[in-house]
């Protein structure tokens, strides 16, 4: 099945937080229009669901499956919309619109609220929204909800949501720990050791040789379209440019005379000092200490003896000592020399004693000696702008409409256009053609732009690289011309025929044993071609160990009951497995080291968390009361399936 719809709503808080995350996390994808009542085709502007006193719109839940389905091709390039659908994508996103709402209002009826400048903060941390200077830029933003067709009323109502999710949901989802009576069952059933056999029964022996003929491919084909469909491609025109390629003005001597003249006390001759020194509470045990310190105690051993313990600063000017002690500290501690005791002197903390431990003094510079630095400063100050002029310019006319040939003559950049390519920057027939890696941000937002020909803005490097693209077409999900994949057609169709015998087979050996023969004499009577009867087994802990995948017949085993046997069809019709658990062994809870059910409870408590904000959703829905429209949502279904005409 589909990884990346299972990772999106892997958790009970990540289902209901998803769908707002969506704005913040996903916001490199484009979104569409979801006010509920958008009618871009297909169904019209009926309620799938009314949540409490919301309604859901079936536009609006097309655009969000739409969007999830664009979020999970970044992870699986080839993923389909049928397959989405088929997968149950359409029915987790409508679940995740009527759980977000209903804990919503749920949150509101006990007194939850989000404040206009909450939303307005989160919306300034996005970093989508930010300019080419790195802060917040209206304008992109703006930008943003144009070339997506979003309102910014609907996108604010996302946020609250979200928000309102967050302060509900959150903290019960974070459950820190459970009791360890809680987690023994579980420690005993991870610690559960299973012993079973399996049997495979391979398809490829069974499979008949003839040629069945291009009538019976083409039906083959047409009832499994999707595994031999070559995904969306797209054909991408893009221009790039970055600071090189702006015109940045000279400095003058002029500017470089008005910067020396405002900044003169920059350039002047300065001095600054490196302290060692201590307060003390009163004058009298001040005096005392500076005495020992001019008789030859060094200072930390003089305030140690005190009870006190000395500092040293950081390389002060006059006016920045005084700031931390008092203008006439300052002015003593500047006319003594290096190596001088000062003080006591009294400040609002106390009695100061002090030691000048380094003078380090920075003569006057002229302009013709601080005209270097003052140069590139100013040099830097006017690239940055010109290339904020430049981006400016660029998106307004982007926002202008005018297209990607117009902007590139305009500013003379090369335009560069790709193959057809998937969004994995690879192009199905030119196996040597490869895209810059820095160039993946502008691929991944070429594959959210709602149709052709209008131009946008991709960074490619944080305020150094961009590139103005536009996609030239679009080539639909379809398989290839029949007669460029019949070879793969036919070598399926043969694997097909032979897994329906093998399927057969398995389920005799399954009602042999069954019927009480061991699984051994149910394979030796099937007859020739199947595997030899494998032990298999382990504990349950063990599964998935370091990250690796459980295989197929160990996840059936561990979910079996004792003494059962069982079939399992091993994926791309290669043949059948026949599994059969023997003996199931479980330790009693209570007998399981205090240390290992401790180290087991830790990871439990998120689940624990998750199960009661799970409680807490179905509670907030059945108190705001839920109504689903299913013959519509199965009618979309049909639409984005392509198995129903699309209605204008």
């Amino acid at each position: 099945m589909i990884t990346a719809i299972r990772a999106m709503f892997s958790s009970t808080i990540g289902k209901f937080l998803a769908l707002a995350f969506v704005v913040l996390v996903g916001l490199a994808f484009a979104l569409s229009d979801v006010t509920g009542n958008s009618t871009f085709g297909g169904i019209g502007g009926a309620n799938v669901a009314e949540v409490g006193s919301e309604a859901i719109g079936v536009g609006e839940l097309r655009d969000r499956a739409r969007l999830t389905y664009d979020q999970a091709r970044q992870q699986q390039p080839g993923l389909t919309m049928a397959a989405f659908v088929e997968s149950g994508g359409l029915d987790q996103v409508l679940d995740q619109l009527v759980e977000g709402l209903a804990f919503e209002q749920f949150a509101r009826e006990m007194g939850f609220g989000v404040s206009k400048r909450l939303v307005d903060g989160r919306i300034a941390d996005v970093p989508a929204f930010a300019g080419v200077a790195g802060s917040f830029d209206q304008k992109v933003f703006e930008n943003f909800l144009r070339q997506n067709g979003i309102n910014e009323a609907q996108f604010r109502r996302d946020l609250r949501q979200q928000l309102l999710l967050e302060q509900l949901a959150a903290p019960i989802a974070s459950m820190p720990r459970i009791a360890p009576g809680m987690a023994r069952p579980y420690a005993a059933l991870l610690l559960e050791q299973r012993r079973g056999q399996a049997a495979f029964i391979p398809s490829s022996p069974f499979a008949p040789t003839a040629d069945p003929g291009d009538a019976a491919l083409q039906t083959y084909l047409s009832q499994n379209k999707a595994r031999f469909t070559v995904p969306e491609r797209r054909v991408i025109q893009y221009a790039q440019f970055d600071r090189d390629a702006v015109p940045v003005p000279a400095v003058t001597e002029a500017e470089i005379a008005k910067v020396y003249k405002d900044n003169a006390a920059q350039f002047a001759a300065s001095e600054t000092r490196r302290f060692a020194q201590v307060i003390v509470p009163d004058q009298a045990a001040a005096n005392a200490l500076a005495a020992k310190v001019r008789g030859g105690t060094s200072l930390a051993t003089a305030a140690q003896a005190a009870g006190l313990s000395a500092s040293t600063t950081g390389d002060l000017t006059q006016s920045a000592y005084a700031a931390t002690s008092s203008a006439a500290a300052a002015k003593a501690a500047f006319a003594a020399k290096r190596g001088d005791v000062v003080g006591p002197l009294q400040t609002g903390l106390g009695w100061i004693v002090a030691r000048v431990e380094d003078v380090t003094a920075k003569p006057a510079r002229d302009l013709a000696a601080a005209t270097p630095e003052i140069r590139a400063e100013l040099a830097k100050n006017k690239a940055n702008e010109a290339i904020v002029d430049y981006y400016n310019d660029l998106q307004d006319a982007v926002n202008g409409g005018a297209s990607i040939e117009e902007v590139a003559a305009d500013r003379k950049l090369q335009i560069v256009e790709t193959p057809a390519i998937l969004p994995s920057g690879r192009a199905p027939g030119q196996p040597g053609y490869t895209m810059a890696p820095e160039l993946a941000p502008l691929v991944a937002q070429a594959f959210q732009a709602a149709g052709e020909g209008e131009s946008h803005i991709a960074t490619l490097v944080e305020n150094e690289k961009f590139a103005v693209y536009a996609v030239k077409s679009i080539a639909e999900a379809a398989p290839p011309p029949f007669a460029q994949i019949r070879g793969d057609l036919l070598s399926e169709w043969r694997f097909a025929e032979g897994q329906k015998v093998a399927r057969d087979k398995a389920r005799a050996i399954t009602k042999a044993v069954e019927g009480g023969k061991s699984l051994a004499a149910a394979v030796a009577a099937a007859g020739p071609n199947i595997g030899n009867v494998q032990s298999i087994g382990g504990r349950r802990a063990e599964l998935g160990a370091n990250g690796q995948p459980v295989p197929p017949e160990l996840a059936l085993l561990f979910s079996m009951a004792e003494g059962s046997v069982k079939t399992l069809e091993i994926p791309g019709n290669r043949g059948w497995m026949v599994i059969s658990l023997g003996e199931v062994q479980r330790p009693d809870p209570k007998s399981i080291d205090p240390a290992r059910v401790a180290a087991i409870a830790q990871p439990l408590a998120p689940a624990f968390g998750n199960e009661l904000v799970g409680q807490l959703a179905a509670e907030a829905k059945r108190r705001v009361g839920v109504k689903i429209n299913k013959k519509l949502v199965d009618q979309l279904r049909a639409e984005l399936t392509g198995n129903a005409p699309v209605a204008e």
